[in-house]
């Protein structure tokens, strides 16, 4: 009994003809594999019994020779008269042999029809008929006479064919074939025969008709050939229980959409509808890795993204593997954007054209100096978002040599309820999203289920725009890794991805419950110290008990943070592009000489010289990539791995694209010593934040402050060392040197430190809270419907991100501040006076601006307005803050005259 099922029909075709591909392929291999065996042991062996000895094959000259029951003889007309009755009677082709094909057996004493192994005599006769005379086997040989003789037909019907043609032939008059001295019952024979079945099968019957798949061996690779996802199973397409999402029609309007097919199972489709899990997903979208966890009945879990067939066969489970890097490897970007780009919903990417996340970063860490692969690789996704429209158009170069460049990220947002619309206005290829598609289809697994509510969190300087953007991507990119038929659900309106702390607060949230610091009535005192892959941020806060009516409101306790500030450019793949500029710097005249370009961090300061080696390319881009992977070790583990002459020798792009061998000098005691500097200079900023924040909104310095590090870079023995947490000699050093920046810091008054370890990974308990996962799991503890309420002070009255920078001028030297990071938004104030029809306006976003510091430094930026006009005698320059990272600017007389403000214009802080 046949059942009919209906399949999407644009998806099942080509997933029909991947299946038919990988057939195709699997069967030919199998197929060369067989014939290559078969034609091996068949040229192993000359003479081979055919038709269990009616006649011999030459598998070295390809003649087949008769082995008559009776010896025949007579002239040369008899014999002429025999072979034409023979060929009357048989599918061969038969002749009498010329004196080349009896010279040709009878010295090779081997040939089964001789008499033994010193005559020459066939079948005991002294003499053969050829095909114009006859010949002496004798004395005589090779003379030829006219006379009576041996009569033997032979067929040469095999000569000039393949193997293939030669066992097809064979195989078709029925003939069975076995070498002389080799008996039926050799294993290697047996191997042979059915090396032949195999040649036979493919040739006579898979070539020559239409392949008849089983609808499961069709679907079973759904989710593998995308994500590399296990393989369905018979079950999921014939229990009760389960079923397929892409065989569910929602509506009978759409079946001309759907392919109607006849099967001898029972298939059955199932409504996604009925999978939606009640839970809500969290996600730390981080510029090294990305986090992604799930409460689902109180329960937490953390996620796996893109990792390697093998690796879910695992018996166990590393922290790092939750860690799932941001990155993508382009292999093949015209086949990527074939797929993605001809279905909306769950398009068919093949994993062999696009890898992420875990796979990519260990393709990329094999192959860290082949810029082949180093060049096809986008891994500062988080980055690229923040950058403007000059600096967003990256380049990249897929292994097959397509250059493709990415467009400036936009914000498109879904229509809630309503399908994506990917032919009007889309974006050709959002790298964002893409990674966003790929985290929705592990995440929306057929064997997790559907999840419909997503937050995400993002850093403290993150302006709303790029926030809004990278939320948009994510939407899309999430909403891309539903069933196609989940849309026409009333629950698809549900859907949301919705921004909800801060990574720091959403880290407090996790650690304090996971260090099991108490809430106090008064609360208790924290700052944490975010030093992750791109920047790191600061928060301060108190931890508290919740008070009457916010227990009324469900609320137990509460996070009450103030005083959001960072260090922009502290984050370790930062630092390690600093550390390969650095490099590059040092060993610049090699560089110059072999034509080699590198890339310069946007904090870096230029020098003497750059301007032909500097440059915004693709070889630049994948120089710089290519010296970062050889300084990783030096910057986590604080080794290089380099020989004693410390020379590292590197395979380089010159400006013509071309490799070019370079011996690199890797001064590693500067490079440690800048490290020290740089990350002390960012605690410097941490602690000089801190206290302004508690004495801003507390109005007194706490006794005592838990310090918790977030972030894997925290992990750094630099930053354990100068807090104090390490005991060794060197570490005891750095706590020496920055234990003079906190007196100068707080002078008499410095509070009690308590610094918590960064919080390490438990094998007993895979998904407690890490340094790393901290965030995406507190991220759920302050999600709706949790009981752990969060007030941020700082966006009270903002509704963008607080204000990052420090702005003003100079005076004698020194810069001062007047607009200071976190001020209220639209408020006017005054910055100074013009200077001969110019303002030198100075900004920066480092903490240490609040104690003053020199013009000049490096990270304080400086940009000359100019003025002009008769009207500006007499005024001053007035600025008020209109986004995380722009001002307005002014002049009036008075702050009495604002009123009257001229020469407006907007001031972009970059």
């Amino acid at each position: 009994m046949s059942n009919i099922i209906f399949v999407p029909k644009l998806k099942h075709q080509k997933i029909l003809e991947s299946v038919l591909q990988v057939d195709r392929k699997q069967k030919n291999e199998d197929f060369k594999l067989a014939l290559e065996t078969a034609k091996n042991y068949f040229e192993k062996y000359r003479w081979w019994k055919v038709a269990n000895g009616k006649a011999i094959f030459d598998s070295t000259t390809g003649i087949l020779w008769e082995k008559p029951n009776t010896v025949k003889t007579g002239d040369h007309i008899e014999a002429c008269e025999y072979v034409k009755k023979k060929n009357s009677e048989s599918s061969l082709t038969w002749k009498l042999p010329n004196i080349e094909n009896i010279k040709n057996v009878v010295e090779d004493s081997t040939f089964p029809l001789l008499n033994g192994p010193d005559s020459k005599y066939i079948l005991q006769q002294t003499a053969i008929q050829l095909n114009i005379t006859a010949m002496w086997l004798d004395r005589d040989y090779p003379s030829t006479f006219e006379g009576s003789a041996l009569i033997l037909a032979i067929s040469s019907s095999f000569q000039d064919k393949d193997i293939s043609e030669i066992l097809l032939i064979f195989e078709k008059i029925g003939w069975k074939l076995l070498p002389y001295s080799v008996s039926e019952s050799d294993r290697n024979y047996q191997i042979f025969l059915a090396n032949l079945e195999v040649i036979h099968w493919y040739i006579t019957i898979y070539k020559t008709s239409e392949p008849n798949i089983e609808l499961p061996c069709i679907w079973e690779n759904i989710d593998y050939i995308s994500t590399r996802l296990p393989r369905l199973d018979h079950l999921r397409f014939t229990d009760i229980d389960q079923g397929m999402w892409e065989f569910y029609i929602p509506t009978k309007d759409l079946q001309n959409q759907y392919l109607q097919i006849e099967t001898e199972e029972s298939i059955r489709p199932r409504n996604p509808e009925l999978d939606i899990r009640n839970a809500k997903i969290a996600i730390d979208f981080g510029t090294s890795s990305t986090v992604v966890a799930i409460r689902s009945n109180g329960k937490d879990e953390l996620l796996r993204i893109g990792l390697q067939e093998n690796d879910f066969k695992k018996n166990t489970i590393s922290d790092n593997d939750f860690e799932n890097p941001t990155i993508l490897e382009f292999l093949n970007i015209q086949e990527v954007l074939n797929a993605w780009e001809s279905e909306v919903y769950r398009p068919l990417v093949d994993w062999d054209t696009v890898h992420c996340s875990h796979e990519a970063r260990t393709r990329f860490r094999e192959n860290d100096s082949d810029p082949k692969i180093v060049s096809s690789i986008f891994a500062r996704l988080k980055q690229w978002a923040l950058r403007n429209n000059d600096l967003a158009r990256v380049k990249i170069t897929d292994q097959k040599h397509h250059e493709y460049e990415f467009k400036p990220l936009f914000e498109l947002n879904p229509t809630k309820g309503q399908s994506l619309n990917i032919l009007k206005d889309y974006p050709q290829l959002d790298p964002i999203e893409l990674y966003a598609w790929f985290l929705g289809m592990n995440i929306n697994w057929r064997d997790r289920g559907i999840f419909l509510k997503y937050y995400m969190t993002f850093p403290v300087a993150y302006p709303n725009e790029v926030k809004e953007k990278i939320l948009a991507s994510f939407r899309r990119g999430l909403l891309r890794s539903f069933p196609e038929s989940l849309i026409y659900s009333e629950r698809f309106n549900e859907f949301s991805v919705q921004e909800l702390a801060s990574e720091p607060a959403a880290f407090a949230a996790s650690a304090l419950n996971t260090l099991k610091i108490e809430a106090t009535e008064n609360g208790t005192p924290y700052a944490v110290f975010d030093f992750g892959g791109g920047t790191t941020d600061f928060d301060y806060g108190i931890y508290r008990l919740a008070t009457l009516e916010e227990e009324n409101e469900g609320a137990d306790d509460v996070i009450e943070h103030f005083g959001s500030a960072g260090d922009q450019y502290l984050g370790g793949e930062n630092l390690l592009e600093n550390m390969a500029y650095q490099v590059f710097k040092h060993n610049q005249n090699t560089c110059r000489d072999k034509e080699i370009s590198f890339t310069k961090p946007i904090d870096a300061d230029s020098f003497v010289g750059s301007e032909r080696l500097i440059a915004q390319t693709q070889a630049a881009y994948t120089n710089t990539t290519l010296l970062m992977s050889k300084l990783r070790p030096l910057w986590e583990g604080g080794k290089f791995n380099q020989n004693d002459s410390g020379i590292l020798p590197l395979t380089l792009l010159n400006r013509h694209g071309q490799r070019t061998e370079c011996d690199i000098q890797i001064p590693q005691q500067e490079l440690i010593e800048w490290l020290i500097s740089r990350i002390r200079k960012g605690l410097v900023g941490f602690f000089t934040a801190l206290k302004t924040s508690f004495e801003g909104h507390l109005k007194y310095l706490p006794d005592e402050v838990h310090i918790l590090l977030a972030g894997n870079s925290s992990r750094s023995r630099i930053v354990l060392g100068l807090l104090g947490c390490l005991e060794d000699d060197e570490s005891q050093i750095l706590k020496e040197l920055f234990q003079q920046d906190l007196a100068e810091i707080f002078w008499d008054n410095i509070p009690a430190f308590e610094v918590h370890l960064p919080l390490q990974a438990d094998d007993e308990m895979p998904f407690k809270p890490t340094t790393k996962t901290g965030v995406a799991l507190g991220l759920l503890r302050v999600s709706p419907g949790e009981t752990l309420k969060v007030i941020n002070h700082a966006q009270e009255n903002n509704a963008d991100s607080p204000f990052q920078f420090f702005v003003g001028t100079h005076r004698r030297g020194m810069f001062t501040a007047s607009i200071k990071r976190g001020d209220s938004y639209e408020k006017w104030q005054e910055l100074g006076a013009i200077r001969a029809g110019v303002f030198p306006l100075l900004y920066t976003t480092q903490s240490q601006a609040l104690n003053g510091i020199e013009r000049g430094t490096n990270g304080l930026k400086e940009h000359d307005i100019q003025f002009s006009g008769s009207d500006i005698k007499g005024k001053k320059v007035f600025g008020r803050i209109i986004t995380p990272d722009s001002i307005e600017i002014g002049l009036a007389e008075t702050a009495d005259q604002l009123e009257q403000l001229s020469h407006r214009q907007m001031i972009q802080l970059k």
